[in-house]
């Protein structure tokens, strides 16, 4: 024999009584009350751990997407397209953890093009900037402009590390530390 409480007057009552003594009230209404505030109790439990289990999926789906989207990589992507525009064809990129910078070959409109990214300062050199620097060398006319021509050129060469694609032709991507990322 269990006790329960009466849902009228909350005395202590037999669970095989047919009646609360104290107020009369039947107990198949107890007993329904009893039923209905349980199954409650349930649904509010299985619906508060289905919602905890969707926040934590939601959440998962996220971090990893904010992941994906903040690799070396896809950074130095991004500061391309800032300069390029979104059009941009990524044909491959190197990634070097020890400078914390990409080689990153694309093509825009049929054009080729090879950037050095640092990740660190978020900086980019481009080859066809180098080309650029080196055709206005070619055109100077006097001694003054090739000087000046050049020092752009070395200023540039040593800002963007536009070296870094031969060391990775020259060396291999194992023993120049450069790594085949896409």
């Amino acid at each position: 024999m269990a006790l329960i409480k009466c849902s009228e007057c909350g005395a202590d009552i037999s669970d095989k009584a047919s009646a609360c003594p104290k107020c009369g009230c039947p107990l198949n209404i107890t007993k329904q009350i009893i039923s209905d505030t349980k199954k409650k109790q349930s649904k509010k439990i299985i619906t508060t751990i289905i919602i905890c289990f969707a926040i934590i999926i939601v959440l998962a789906v996220s971090i990893g997407l904010i992941k994906h989207s903040n690799t070396p990589a896809n950074v130095a992507v991004k500061l391309i397209k800032k300069d390029f525009g979104k059009g941009i064809i990524v044909e491959s990129i190197y990634y070097n953890s020890e400078i914390n910078g990409c080689i990153i070959k694309f093509s825009l409109d049929g054009e080729d093009n090879t950037a050095t990214v640092h990740l660190d300062d978020k900086t980019v050199g481009y080859q066809s900037v180098f080309d650029e620097l080196n055709e206005k060398s070619d055109r100077a006319v006097n001694d003054e402009e090739k000087r000046d021509c050049a020092e752009q050129i070395v200023d540039y060469m040593e800002l963007y590390d536009i070296f870094w694609e031969y060391n990775l032709l020259m060396y291999g991507s194992e023993e120049s530390g450069w790594e085949k990322v896409e």
